[in-house]
């Protein structure tokens, strides 16, 4: 716990480590803000230190002086100010166990159902999901790369955007519902990377596709652990039955957690089955089918209907209001959700959580979705908008799709800067989505396909 008067560093504002510097000075401690990566302007900087008598800094400094050092998991441990707190024994805490730390001293969530939810795929999806659905029984308010909406009886009011969903934005997602004076039941927030350990309820919806972070020092799925490791008291814990090591340790450390899956094959708490164009519900109590609505890729969702399913059902959601919520779902913007462009068909498929893995599912479904019609061209829109997001999408990776699959695509559109290094006489450039979209259609013609796979904040 941080105490008045402590020292402490907080490296790292670019990633909502400024939200965390701010908040632990309210509380009296004093801090020093390092912008490891030179990426804050020098306004935002100068607010800092005039009206927050924040220390600042864009290189590392001495770490004698500091009782603890707060530092995001992704940031490399050879990282001048990391390496010399570990020689001098100094404590290291996440920005993740900052922020629970946070919410822990200033209780502004006392009698408030908290959930977080994080996970390498759908964790927007489970989070969406489950915040229509318990809204129905009380008022939600969700925290995800949309922003921050109230959710009351299936209807969300989007009440702010643009924050991320790294752990420090939790900070001034609570100030905001602080300002408007709501009264609220229940809060859901998609983390990144991890837990704060401040949740009632913690979902991983899954550890894979696993990737390297900190330099390749560590595993992503290592950092997205510390939901299990670091749970408050009585929480629980919602687990993929494919997470073999999450549910290893959750034993290990004899946390109550409960599992749901997507496959028939793994035995878990909870199943949803994709069969046909239902989606049925399993378990030792329940058995359900849901008609699903045809106009998205449902197969995309499957792991988010279980996760999300088996949280409500948990917390006394009734059965008849999971059937209408998940009857309903037409998708989610930027998330495998197919809609009509002036005769197009659209699948859209652009989202912060992008990979090359997720574009080349969509273009196959794509590919047998206009296979179903028998007539069309393909308009691939790929890439990203900015290298920030999460970790960017490599061009390496991009190339290696084009070179296998350029042959089922008539025109590619690269967007990003990046993306130039890739070439080929069917792609063209493009420096952000909106443009890369507008080229799709000028290029297309009623009938075509237009899939939009970019790496971005929406």
């Amino acid at each position: 716990m941080f105490f008045p008067k402590n020292n402490v560093a907080v490296l790292d504002l670019t990633h909502a480590g400024l939200f965390i510097a701010r908040k632990l000075v309210q509380y009296g401690v004093n801090v020093t803000a390092v912008d490891v990566y030179d990426t804050v302007d020098d306004g935002t900087l100068s607010e800092l230190q005039r009206d927050y008598g924040i220390k600042v800094s864009k290189k590392a400094v001495p770490i004698d002086r500091f009782d603890f050092v707060v530092s995001p998991v992704h940031l490399d441990p050879a990282y001048e100010m990391l390496r010399s707190a570990r020689e001098q024994g100094k404590d290291i805490i996440s920005h993740h166990r900052a922020v629970g730390m946070i919410l822990s001293h200033g209780r502004v969530l006392d009698g408030v159902k908290v959930i977080e939810v994080t996970g390498s795929k759908a964790k927007t999806s489970t989070a969406s999901l489950l915040a229509d659905m318990i809204s129905r029984v009380m008022v939600v308010v969700l925290h995800t790369s949309r922003g921050v909406e109230v959710w009351k009886d299936g209807e969300a009011d989007m009440i702010h955007s643009g924050l991320s969903i790294a752990p420090g934005s939790i900070l001034p997602a609570i100030d905001i519902l602080k300002s408007a004076e709501m009264q609220i039941d229940c809060c859901i927030f998609e983390v990144s990377i991890g837990g704060t350990g401040y949740a009632d309820i913690g979902v991983i919806t899954t550890l894979e596709p696993d990737y390297s972070i900190a330099r390749s020092s560590s595993m992503a799925s290592d950092a997205k652990l510390s939901m299990v490791r670091h749970g408050k008291e009585g929480s629980d814990l919602f687990l993929n039955a494919r997470d073999k090591k999450a549910a290893e340790m959750a034993q290990e450390l004899g946390r109550d957690f409960f599992t749901f899956s997507d496959s028939k094959e793994l035995a878990s708490g909870l199943q949803a089955n994709l069969s046909g164009k239902k989606i049925v519900f399993t378990s030792d109590t329940i058995n359900f089918a849901v008609d699903l609505n045809p106009f998205y890729n449902a197969s995309s969702y499957t792991t988010a209907f279980a996760a999300a399913g088996a949280v409500a059902l948990h917390m006394g959601v009734d059965t008849n209001i999971i059937v209408d919520v998940v009857s309903g779902f037409t998708g989610l913007a930027g998330r495998m959700q197919e809609r009509g462009l002036d005769g197009r068909i659209l699948i859209d498929n652009s989202n912060s959580g992008m990979d090359i893995r997720s574009a080349e599912k969509s273009l196959d479904y794509g590919l047998k979705r206009l296979g179903n019609r028998g007539t069309g061209k393909v308009m691939f829109v790929l890439g990203e908008e900015a290298a920030q997001v999460c970790e960017g999408l490599p061009p390496e990776d991009v190339a290696e799709l084009v070179n296998r699959k350029i042959g089922e695509i008539d025109i590619l559109i690269l967007v990003g800067e990046r993306m130039r290094s890739v070439t080929h006489e069917r792609v063209l450039y493009a420096s952000h989505l909106e443009e890369g979209l507008e080229n799709a259609l000028r290029l297309s013609s009623r009938g075509d396909l237009i899939l939009s796979c970019v790496k971005c904040f929406r």
